[in-house]
């Protein structure tokens, strides 16, 4: 199973990504045909299972978009089972520094580069595809969430840590780390923002975040995003986007309500 994201990634693309949260294949499928490079089952915030998780993986692999599953926390444990059902990376969260990176990385690559058990099951197509495990390391990737103000001081030891691909932005957890919850415009969260990106630009990193502070159906929301430099973009998802629909509906429909 090809990593095309991975291959996008480092040739400089832009790459944009979609969250999924309601645990369904159909969902998951849907979106993948919608045009997303990449699509994030998280397991993290919603109430995902191990068997849920597959099938959305095996919905994911019928399109173009590349899977990626977000864990609860920065386990190897916990990640080897997605990666032994075709995930194509992980999204870690709440990393720290270079232990917490380095932790993450080796759990996705296989002895003597990292600590991977073998058994990759649907990862190696049930055994029909036996040179998975020669490029199984390089396909991989690691995607450390940046949400906290000791990350962003530590921010340069995690990016130069073997085996981490890119990163992404969590603003949401980052404001609250910095004491201004949701306050994306505020001097403190700009400040953090600027060392990361400095960072990043130095590293020779790709970047990436999760896309706030605009309106997601307007291609310049993405175009600021991007004239920075970053080019791993993680918008809304399913529960976000039948939300903003709903939201939109209502009005029509407690109209005719009395």
């Amino acid at each position: 199973m090809k990593n095309l994201v991975k291959e996008k990634i480092r040739s400089g693309s832009v790459v944009v990504g979609a969250q999924l949260r309601f645990g369904s294949p159909a969902i998951a499928e849907m979106f993948g045909h919608a045009g997303f490079d990449f699509l994030v089952v998280d397991s993290e915030h919603a109430p995902q299972t191990a068997v849920g998780i597959q099938h959305q993986l095996q919905a994911i692999s019928c399109t173009p978009a590349t899977p990626i599953v977000r864990v609860t926390k920065n386990d190897p444990d916990m990640m080897r089972p997605f990666l032994d059902m075709g995930a194509g990376g992980i999204l870690a969260p709440f990393i720290r520094g270079r232990d917490d990176a380095s932790l993450g990385a080796r759990a996705l690559r296989y002895p003597p580069v990292g600590t991977r058990g073998f058994g990759p099951s649907r990862a190696w197509r049930y055994g029909f595809d036996p040179d998975y495990y020669r490029r199984a390391d390089d396909d991989m990737l690691f995607i450390p969430i940046i949400e906290d103000v000791e990350a962003v001081r530590n921010i340069d030891e995690i990016l130069s840590t073997d085996g981490v691909d890119t990163f992404v932005i969590g603003p949401a957890d980052l404001s609250f780390s910095l004491g201004i919850p949701m306050q994306f415009e505020h001097p403190k969260f700009l400040d953090a923002i600027g060392v990361i990106t400095r960072a990043g630009l130095h590293a020779g990193k790709p970047m990436g975040t999760s896309v706030y502070g605009g309106n997601i159906f307007d291609v310049q929301t993405y175009r600021r995003f991007v004239d920075q430099g970053y080019t791993v973009l993680l918008i809304g998802g399913d529960e976000w986007m039948l939300a903003d629909a709903l939201r939109r509906l209502e009005p029509c429909v407690r109209s005719w309500q009395k």
